[in-house]
């Protein structure tokens, strides 16, 4: 073991756009991990996480995709 070795991050897919798209989520704008997305007069935040997004923040009525 070395104890001053960096961390090991397990690879994680690129985030999938289309999975908001399917859900029938406006894609606004994506960066890293994160995209904005709106769907009526929901704006909402999420995260790629785990190989599926999780909502973080926004306004709106909220739910899931």
């Amino acid at each position: 073991m070395q104890p001053l070795a960096p961390l090991v991050r397990p690879f994680e897919a690129a985030p999938n756009v289309e999975l908001l798209r399917r859900s029938g989520w406006s894609v606004n704008s994506i960066a890293g991990a994160y995209c904005v997305a709106w769907r009526g007069r929901d704006e909402v935040v999420f995260e790629w996480r785990d190989g599926d997004w999780q909502r973080v923040g926004g306004r709106g009525c909220g739910g899931t995709i």
